[in-house]
């Protein structure tokens, strides 16, 4: 059912908002998790004594401020903070985590190729251990959950809100763990937050070292499978769109380039789409490059709000 805040708003956000999501405080006090326990905009769930006289208490302004609706901006953000020091009685804190996100119009089951090539790029900048896909229930025909990549500090993830009360179709949400920062939170959040749009900076330029991946990935399945798993080449590629890995034209092309069939890839695609006119939905370098721009605008109009 849609809070008051949600019918007393446009349902959809026109194009994409900045904001933020999460934050967790580390308080030097001996008070204890069930002192806090229920108070609207606590995560009680992520709170933690990490040591003696230390809590850190993880905080969703937006959830007390809008029932959860739209992310919150710096300035929200750190009204609320104070607004909880001053109901525990709590004295200035360091940031140990901070959940900042962009709330996309885009939807996300449409644009699936695009979010996943994007991490994929991401995840190569930052070395990480690999993109990876959640699967919702059977009960929801395990329809993807959630695309993700994370390392011990970063968690960076784009999931489907539209089943959400929130303004938005997709949510870009970037997580950092484990901060040891001495810095005055304002300025620790402006820091991390120039630190992500660097961070995402000419990423689409890393799209053909993604595409050859796939493609080496894919042709080693295409091998081992043939005359086993997959009686033909059109049967492959069938299997391969399915699960969402021929993410771009160039994918494609070096799949049949490789292929042995004759074919030439405009027939290939005329042919194949007409008994499948829903597949080879794909994206390319053009379109993450237009994402990225949209993220790092909404991140930089953040700043410039705080």
């Amino acid at each position: 059912m849609e809070n008051e805040y949600l019918k007393s708003t446009t349902r959809k956000l026109l194009n994409c908002k900045g904001g933020v999501d999460t934050i967790g405080i580390l308080f030097n006090t001996d008070i204890e998790i069930d002192d806090i326990k229920g108070l609207n905009g606590i995560l009680d769930k992520y709170t933690t004594i990490t040591g003696k006289n230390e809590i850190v208490i993880v905080i969703k302004p937006s959830q007390s401020i809008n029932g959860g609706v739209e992310l919150t901006n710096v300035k929200e953000t750190l009204a609320f903070i104070e607004e909880i020091k001053i109901k525990l009685g709590l004295s200035n804190g360091t940031l140990k985590r901070i959940d900042f996100a962009v709330d996309l119009k885009e939807d996300f089951e449409s644009n699936k190729k695009l979010f996943r090539l994007l991490l994929e790029c991401l995840n190569l900048k930052r070395n990480s251990g690999g993109m990876y896909e959640t699967k919702k229930p059977v009960l929801e025909n395990r329809n993807t959950g959630n695309f993700k990549i994370m390392s011990k500090r970063n968690q960076t993830t784009i999931y489907n809100s539209s089943d959400k009360n929130r303004l938005s179709e997709t949510r870009y949400e970037n997580r950092i763990l484990d901060m040891r920062s001495a810095e005055e939170i304002k300025k620790r959040m402006s820091y991390e937050l120039k630190k992500h749009i660097k961070e995402l900076e000419k990423l689409e330029d890393l799209v053909p070292i993604v595409e050859s991946y796939y493609i080496n990935y894919l042709l080693n399945e295409y091998n081992k499978g043939i005359n086993k798993n997959f009686r033909t080449f059109t049967e492959f590629i069938a299997w391969a769109d399915y699960e969402g890995l021929i993410l771009t034209e160039n994918i494609l092309k070096e799949l049949l380039k490789n292929s042995g069939l004759k074919s030439r890839f405009i027939t290939f695609v005329k042919n194949f789409k007409r008994l499948r006119p829903n597949s080879l939905k794909l994206t390319s370098k053009t379109e993450v490059k237009k994402m990225l721009v949209k993220l790092k605008k909404a991140l930089k109009d953040l700043i410039k709000k705080s």
